[in-house]
């Protein structure tokens, strides 16, 4: 842990705060605030965050921003209390700090967020399952149908809505060519709208990363300390599934910044890191079917020697190494969108590893490509099966396997005829079973001739 990260543990009562809002504020947000968010915050947090959302000025100005010890006053809270607070509004994607610094001294930014629509909620399976363990599970349900909305099906209907231009009326020319002000606006409007997000990545997780060393090698660059902190998740989900050591994530920053703004620009942070890592792990040109090494049946009960020698790869691998090295038993390679799909999956932290390379293989050995469609279909069925170590990934697959079976079965006892027979049927299979009886009775009758001819001749022969 850094020393600026340190510093922000212990809040002093004389330093700045400045508030800006990230979105509008309505009466269905404040609606979900007290019926979904509510239950998941401390009180001291949920009065916080209205409490920010009431001092929010649009038109104030940084020079004129207040210290926090009149935020305390304001909220009643001592600086310990009130970290936390902020802590569990920031864990939840209600806002975000930022520090600053200017002619006036240190200050921090607090950016607020609206909570999320009631389906984007729902859709955020953190925020959802941690909303059930905090209600009983019929509360849950009954959240879920308040805010559902009625599914009402007007496909098999006439559409007669008018359309706007059957209404009103525009000139071709602004039609075709919008004006500059509308250009402008469109962009403003799309390019500045920040994103609410939920971290979920530990903290423990970002303080076994050496953020130290990381923030001086790239102060030797001229980047600024908060650019590291602010996407702390980012870089260290980068570095996680490429495996990178500090200094490699160091120069892939240096070569990724936008020398305009110094930020950071992360598509391009992307491309250079899978990059590197191909470069890292070039494409062999040996065959690479050969059998693995083979893994010591004792040590999982239950498994075939494949599996064990599956489990063994899934358990050393990083997930992209075992796209890799998958991809090229298979004499392919792996795509780039395929390393991103695969990245995403891992930094939603549902899943370990391991179980993501079992899935990786299974989707493999039926797929050629990994779409991120195929990805999601198969996390959320082993979700929803509770799937959460790669030796239960391999029992639930192995289940999965036997039943087509039983419902092949099924389905051919459902095959038999049932209800009234039409008699053109009836006609129809009695005749057939009339001419199967008669080729029969011919068939006899051809036979016994023939041995009644066998038996003349060769009394004659005699």
């Amino acid at each position: 842990m850094t020393q600026s990260m340190k510093a922000d543990l212990a809040i002093d009562p004389q330093l700045g705060y400045f508030l800006v809002r990230a979105d509008h504020w309505s009466d269905l947000k404040q609606r979900v605030l007290t019926k979904l968010y509510q239950p998941l915050l401390d009180p001291n947090a949920f009065t916080l965050y209205l409490t920010l959302w009431s001092e929010v000025d649009d038109h104030q100005l940084i020079s004129q921003r207040s210290a926090h010890f009149r935020l305390f006053d304001l909220v009643g809270l001592d600086a310990p209390t009130f970290l936390h607070a902020r802590q569990e509004l920031e864990a939840c994607g209600l806002m975000k700090t930022f520090k600053q610094h200017d002619t006036l001294g240190d200050y921090l930014i607090y950016q607020l967020f609206a909570p999320l629509a009631p389906a984007k909620f729902f859709q955020e399976e953190i925020l959802a399952t941690f909303l059930l363990e905090k209600v009983s599970r019929a509360k849950f349900m009954a959240l879920q149908r308040e805010f559902q909305l009625p599914d009402v099906s007007v496909h098999a209907n006439q559409e007669i809505t008018a359309g706007f231009l059957d209404v009103f009326h525009l000139s071709t020319s602004a039609l075709l060519t919008p004006p500059a002000e509308v250009h402008a606006g469109a962009a403003k409007f799309k390019d500045n709208q920040p994103t609410a997000y939920v971290g979920e990545i530990s903290p423990a997780e970002l303080a076994s990363f050496d953020w130290e060393t990381l923030i001086a090698l790239v102060g030797r660059q001229q980047i600024e300390e908060s650019e590291i902190l602010t996407h702390k998740n980012d870089i260290y989900g980068l570095q996680k599934f490429y495996g990178f050591t500090v200094t490699d994530i160091a120069r892939l920053i240096g070569r990724s910044i936008n020398l305009e703004t110094n930020k950071i620009n992360f598509n391009m942070l992307e491309e250079r890191a899978l990059a590197l890592y191909q470069q890292l792990n070039p494409t062999e040109s040996k065959p690479t079917n050969e059998p693995a090494e083979s893994v010591k049946p004792a040590s999982v009960q239950g498994f075939s020697e494949i599996q064990l020698d599956l489990l063994k790869r899934a358990n050393e691998l990083t997930p992209a190494d075992f796209l890799r090295e998958t991809k090229q038993r298979q004499q392919s390679y792996a795509a780039e969108n395929e390393y991103r799909n695969v990245k995403k999956l891992q930094q939603r932290g549902v899943l370990n590893d391991a179980t993501i390379n079992i899935m990786l293989n299974t989707v493999l050995s039926s797929y050629t490509t990994l779409t991120q469609a195929l990805i999601d279909t198969f996390a959320q069925d082993w979700l929803k099966q509770g799937i959460k170590t790669p030796e239960a990934a391999l029992k639930y697959l192995a289940q999965k396997q036997t039943a087509p079976l039983k419902q092949q079965h099924r389905s051919q006892k459902r095959q038999q005829p049932a209800g009234v027979t039409p008699n053109w049927f009836k006609k129809g299979t009695q005749d057939a079973a009339a001419n199967q009886t008669t080729d029969s009775k011919q068939r006899q009758q051809i036979a016994q001739k023939l041995a009644n001819l066998n038996k003349t001749s060769q009394q004659r022969g005699e």
